[in-house]
């Protein structure tokens, strides 16, 4: 009977091993994921500030990583940072903002504004009009395909 009973506390422990693979959290998946998410609500807040911008000449792109350089750029935890750079009109200059990322299991993320200050490091801004309304860049929620 105990040889039954242990090959089959085996076998679920194989089965339940199994279902658990790598992780669908990557590296890529995320800056793929943060980048157009924040080029969209960049254009959102300038257009608040009465300025007009296109998503598609910021050429944003993410660089994210997770934990610092013994820590494998996958899986989901609150330890992800980004730095996103983004391009100006006029002279092409780079800008950079960074964020603090929490990433789910699901694919399922919260950017939390790291700076800088004017950008992304308050809850809110002056809009054109001089309304205060809610910086859509404070922190922002996405989610990307695991799969």
């Amino acid at each position: 009977m105990r040889r039954y009973l242990g090959a089959a506390v085996a076998a679920a422990v194989v089965a339940g091993a199994a279902g658990c693979g790598t992780s669908g959290v990557t590296r890529t998946r995320l800056n793929d994921a943060v980048a157009p998410t924040f080029a969209h609500l960049y254009v959102l807040q300038q257009s608040l500030r009465g300025r007009t911008v296109r998503a598609a000449d910021l050429r944003a792109r993410a660089d994210c990583g997770r934990g610092g350089p013994d820590v494998a750029d996958s899986g989901a935890g609150n330890d992800w940072a980004c730095t996103i750079t983004w391009f100006n009109t006029g002279p092409g200059v780079a800008v950079n903002a960074s964020y603090q990322v929490h990433v789910q299991t699901n694919g399922c993320y919260t950017a939390d504004g790291d700076g800088p200050a004017d950008l992304n490091g308050q809850q809110t801004i002056t809009a054109a009009d001089g309304a205060t309304v809610a910086n859509p860049l404070w922190q922002f929620d996405g989610c990307f395909d695991t799969t």
